[in-house]
């Protein structure tokens, strides 16, 4: 689906509902997975008409190695290995746990685990699986221009600082 263009995206993709919204990425579509008793999201980011990079919060889909939205982080490590760990977006919400969200980023594969952390079970999860274009960067959630960009340790889960 990478690099299709915005009129082929419904050839053969079911989807709910579909809101565009500008980001400081390009445009952002978000289909809520209705259908799905847990709910969830896609979503698509285009450029120029084009989709370059996808979000998947909604566990109806999974990686080729079984790694599903609600995962752990221990089970992410453990199929992907080399992650690097970014602090990418100082937004915070409830949803997020009122912790900014880790990605764990694979360049040359093109992907990115998102993680939030969740107050009810006092640990992060896999919030949102996205993949881009290998060998370029990935779009954070709330990307715009004062957000941070900042790589940490491989594999940590919290800002430094943050949360202690």
């Amino acid at each position: 689906m990478l690099g299709r263009e915005r009129p082929t995206l419904l050839e053969g993709f079911a989807r709910d509902d579909e809101s565009p919204q500008p980001s400081g990425c390009g445009v952002e579509l978000n289909w809520v997975d209705t259908k799905n008793p847990k709910k969830g999201n896609l979503f698509i980011w285009l450029r120029n008409e084009r989709v370059f990079q996808i979000g998947v919060a909604t566990d109806r889909y999974h990686t080729a190695s079984g790694i599903r939205v609600g995962d752990f982080p221990s089970k992410v490590r453990t199929r992907y290995k080399h992650l690097r760990a970014y602090f990418l977006s100082d937004v915070t919400s409830e949803a997020f746990g009122m912790r900014p969200l880790i990605y764990w980023v694979d360049q040359e594969q093109g992907i990115a685990f998102v993680f939030a952390y969740s107050k009810s079970i006092g640990r992060r999860y896999l919030y949102e699986i996205v993949v881009f274009k290998p060998h370029s960067e990935v779009c954070p959630t709330d990307e715009s221009a004062d957000s941070p960009k900042r790589e940490l340790a491989p594999y940590t889960l919290e800002v430094p600082g943050q949360n202690d």
